[in-house]
């Protein structure tokens, strides 16, 4: 049943939308160490990845995707943390969260991969962006539980990655997980801020949709908040004094603009979904909106995939309609991770 409040909402926003405009991009410091992240994505139809090429790149590090929930692990695992790390990349590991299941069992399953590969130099990651109906409290929980046996099992402190509405909204922006390090995603043209109490981000994931030699097709890009040099002490285990970099070092652009307002671009979503924007009309009214023409048809066809299926994050859309805070970025992360 649609409730009238949420008419409104959406109404306003779809109305508002077809009046924005794009925003500008923003420079960021060369001397930040650029690096990607991988999983099976970027091994479409077999395709291998020319890790050599990405260092040529100007890549300086790479995560790659170890495992997921309490028993899958990446079938390009070893290939590509091994190709990594002879291309000279340092190389990272990181877990995707399936908080319904087991933390410790999952902790386990990821300390296991770890072992089998020592060419690893970039501290674990726990990859944590759904909730699986868990509570803020639940998921806090979890969370502590998964850090803490990985910290126990691999003798490493382990990284945190997340978005901010995720952590915001399903982490209920708790401060209790300072102590390790942050990789932040954030689509956007400005630096990100923290959340959860961190000072600074360590890692940030600027981009989805990169292109890399190397590489067939999009991969995330990041940059560390640092020197080149404060990256070796990191990798050795320092993890302290880092960050400010990319606030405080002018640089050349190297972020496309994403545009628009994110309110009114979930605003036209539940449009979508409540009927209101005819079938078929999401990518012109994106585009009217601000929204890259190509980024708009894939939001589109994500939404509508979403919609057949039935599992459309509705509830956090509103959330995010009434809260201007939160990007276009946040939004993409959230129809990624929907279902």
């Amino acid at each position: 049943m649609k409730v009238l409040p949420r008419l409104t909402a959406v109404l306003t926003c779809a109305t508002l939308a077809l009046t924005l405009s794009a925003v500008p991009a923003t420079a960021f410091s060369p001397l930040a160490p650029s690096g990607v992240d991988v999983s099976g994505h970027q091994r479409g139809n077999g395709t291998p990845i020319h890790w050599r090429e990405v260092a040529a790149d100007g890549q300086r590090f790479a995560f790659v995707k170890a495992t997921e929930g309490e028993g899958w692990l990446n079938p390009h695992y070893l290939e590509d943390v091994h190709a990594a790390h002879q291309a000279g990349l340092l190389v990272g590991t990181y877990h995707y969260a399936r908080p319904a299941k087991d933390a410790r069992t999952q902790a386990a399953h990821y300390a296991a991969a770890l072992a089998t590969a020592p060419a690893t130099s970039l501290p674990p990651v726990l990859d944590i962006e759904v909730d699986e109906g868990l509570s803020p409290a639940q998921l806090q929980s979890w969370t502590r539980d998964f850090l803490t046996e990985t910290e126990r099992l691999t003798g490493r402190t382990p990284m945190v990655y997340t978005y901010r509405y995720f952590w915001r909204e399903h982490m209920a922006d708790t401060d209790a997980f300072t102590r390790y390090p942050l990789w932040l995603a954030a689509y956007q043209n400005t630096v990100p801020e923290s959340v959860g109490g961190w000072d600074n981000l360590t890692f940030w994931q600027r981009s989805d949709a990169g292109r890399v030699a190397g590489i067939n097709g999009p991969v995330d890009l990041n940059l560390f908040n640092g020197t080149d040099a404060q990256l070796g002490d990191f990798v050795a285990g320092r993890h302290v004094d880092l960050g400010g970099l990319l606030d405080t070092v002018p640089g050349p652009d190297i972020l496309d603009a994403l545009g628009g307002d994110n309110a009114a671009l979930a605003g036209l979503i539940l449009a979508a979904e409540s009927g209101i924007l005819p079938e078929g009309a999401l990518t012109g009214a994106a585009e009217r909106a601000g929204i890259d023409p190509a980024l708009a048809g894939d939001i589109a066809e994500r939404v509508g995939q979403l919609l057949e299926s039935g599992i459309l994050p509705v509830d956090d859309l509103l959330v995010m309609v009434e809260n201007p805070d939160y990007s276009i970025g946040d939004l993409l992360i959230l129809l990624n991770n929907a279902g």
